[in-house]
């Protein structure tokens, strides 16, 4: 499973959530089903980790010229501020 790609894997994770859901399973296929979709998840987390690092935006500065900076989810924006707290 190693080589799924992640929207294939995102796939199959739909369909084992829609499986858990809606169909009247026994102990050992949901179990199974449960293991698959924990290893789905966590594949398709790291590609996206491996994705974010790769991320560079870049901004054009006053004078011109582009600068390279790491790409920041909205999380990590607001702890680089030093706030993490929300607006009310």
């Amino acid at each position: 499973m190693a080589d799924l790609t992640f929207e294939q894997a995102l796939k199959r994770l739909e369909e084992i959530v829609e499986a858990l859901e809606t169909e009247d399973l026994d102990l050992d296929k949901s179990l199974q089903f449960f293991e698959e979709g924990v290893y789905l998840s966590r594949h398709c987390n790291q590609q996206l980790q491996a994705a974010e690092k790769r991320i560079d935006i870049l901004l054009k500065k006053a004078d011109g010229t582009l600068e390279a900076e790491p790409f920041l989810l909205s999380d990590d924006v607001a702890s680089h501020d030093g706030e993490g707290s929300s607006t009310s």
